[in-house]
């Protein structure tokens, strides 16, 4: 998520380094551009891997006092927050960025870089021209108001901020925040405050904080030294990392047994995702994990609204949080939404299964996602796995959080889907708000269909759908970039996906017949058992 995601904004002025004041402790990351001191109310949030500009992200830690009588869900739009940034270029002087890239980005990755790089004061200020004014007050150059482009009715919280920057030589740097205008006092301060302790970083400081990481990798044990290393370098305060074979688990958890489950239970996912879906050549980048202390924290990183996890091609990172912990700080309302359910470890361990396929799919094919049903139909599949204490996968159950509606969907038609209209669903229509959780169960229940049923593993056409699928798109995809080979843009790789994709399911569907299939698909699902009937709603 770069800046110009972010609601609002702010620029510090650079003055020699300073003891913290009362209240505000130093920034702890040696290897960033700028130091500073930040107020003890604050917390550091982590930022994407791809951001270009903001070196941190300080949110309250609880709402204040100032705040009180806000309704929480109004509080969260805009919660207290301060960012520093940094930048170098042109400074202030009139210009526009130039050209990225002439040849454009070859990764997701690499776009999302491109478009968050900023070299001039006016392509910063403009990441906020959609939704925000910034107004630099006329007799204090380089401090600005920042004001909401939306209007308000009379009584209405009205979302503010702050902004300072300075500009030596040809670096711009400084802090902005934002806030509800009741708070406005409070974040002038603080906003000035950080900026009175802002200064370049301390090479020397930075040469030791590296020293240390390059030590950590000294024995040659890991591969993609590179990434782990700029992985810890990025850690924000608090945070830690943990290495395996092929993956750098990054977590801000209290529950160290359940850091070192993951560390474990992910490789033992890995050895089953690369047994049924071989890679089209060797996997050598690394996989990051990021897990979140709660479920806010890790709507604060960056987490979409109604998930539970995510895997981010741009960012490269699977993102989920621990559940154990974020059940006891929900309230009274949020846990009876639950209804009999508890929020457990074992629903932590949920996501990271389905995510994990997504990011092990993502880079086995080549950095393409095919299409959703299949996708997210085996993410939820590999949801059910049970894996040993000796790190190996002995059977996959159903999804608890898809049977049921998935049942009622068969047996009552609640929301079904069509066989044809969920195979054929591009990401606009599996996604839509109002159906995403049809497509989801459904998904699930076919894949779950196709690789457990006695019915279908004696059927000759049935049996090899999902091989069919899979073959044919990594294979129609490196045909597709053969020519371009390593230079492929990101452009041409979206092609090729959307036509390998295509050629995949043309092939699947080819004498396929959707209506016995269909029918047999329903029927299996009516009748499978289920683990947990007293979860499943009662009808009248």
């Amino acid at each position: 998520m770069g800046l110009r995601l972010l609601i609002a904004t702010a620029v510090l002025v650079a003055t020699p380094a300073a003891q913290a004041p009362a209240g505000y402790r130093s920034f702890q990351n040696k290897t960033a551009p700028v130091q500073f001191a930040y107020p003890t109310s604050l917390q550091e949030v982590p930022l994407p891997p791809t951001e270009q500009v903001l070196v941190a992200k300080l949110v309250a830690k609880e709402k204040p006092e100032e705040l009180h009588k806000l309704h929480d869900r109004i509080y969260k739009t805009n919660e207290h927050q301060l960012h520093v940034f940094y930048f170098e270029g042109d400074g202030p002087a009139t210009g526009v960025d130039a050209e990225s890239a002439p040849s454009g980005p070859t990764s997701v990755r690499e776009a999302m870089e491109q478009e968050g790089r900023v070299t001039t004061w006016e392509a910063f200020c403009k990441a906020f021209e959609d939704a925000w004014i910034l107004t630099e007050e006329p007799k204090k150059p380089g401090v600005y108001t920042i004001a909401s482009r939306t209007p308000r009715p009379a009584g209405v919280p009205r979302p503010v901020g702050y902004l300072i920057r300075k500009t030596v030589d040809h670096a711009t740097f400084g802090v902005f925040g934002f806030t509800f205008d009741a708070c406005l006092p409070l974040l002038q301060t603080q906003v000035t405050k950080v900026a009175g302790t802002l200064a370049p970083a301390n090479e020397g400081a930075a040469a030791r904080a590296l020293a240390a990481i390059d030590r950590l990798y000294a024995s040659g044990k890991y591969r993609a030294v590179a990434t782990r290393k700029k992985a810890r370098q990025d850690l924000a305060e608090g945070w830690k990392a943990l290495d395996t074979e092929n993956y750098l688990i990054v977590h801000h958890c209290r529950n160290e047994d359940l850091v070192r489950k993951i560390a474990r239970e992910i490789e033992a996912m890995r050895a089953l995702y690369t047994e049924l879906f071989p890679p089209s050549g060797a996997m050598d980048q690394l996989s990051v994990v990021r897990v979140c202390r709660t479920m806010d924290e890790y709507h604060q990183y960056g987490g979409p609204p109604n998930t539970g996890g995510y895997w981010h091609p741009g960012n490269e990172e699977l993102v989920f949080f621990d559940y154990t912990q974020t059940m006891k700080t929900m309230d009274s309302k949020a846990k009876r939404s639950l209804g009999n359910r508890k929020l457990t470890d074992e629903d932590t361990l949920l996501v990271l299964y389905h995510e994990a396929f997504h990011q092990y799919i993502y880079y086995a094919v080549g950095e393409v996602a095919p299409h959703d049903w299949f996708n997210e139909g085996y993410g939820d599949y590999f949801s059910g796995a049970d894996v040993s204490s000796g790190g190996k996968v002995t059977k996959v159950e159903p999804s608890s959080w898809r049977i049921h509606l998935a049942k009622d969907m068969c047996e009552y038609g609640e929301g079904f889907v069509p066989l044809a209209e969920l195979l054929r669903a591009e990401r606009a229509v599996f996604y839509n708000p109002a159906r995403i959780r049809f497509f989801y169960a459904g998904a699930w229940s076919f894949v779950y269909f196709l690789r457990t049923s006695k019915e279908v593993a004696a059927h000759p056409q049935w049996s090899q759908l999902l091989t069919v699928y899979f073959d044919t798109m990594k294979q129609t995809y490196q045909q597709l970039l053969a020519e371009p080979g390593a230079k492929a843009s990101l452009e041409q790789k979206q092609v090729a996906g959307f036509e390998a994709r295509k050629a995949a399911l043309t092939k699947m569907l080819a004498g396929l017949d959707l209506a016995a299939l269909e029918a047999a698909w329903r029927k299996y699902v009516v009748e499978m058992k289920d683990p947990w009937p007293d979860q499943r709603k009662k009808r009248k």
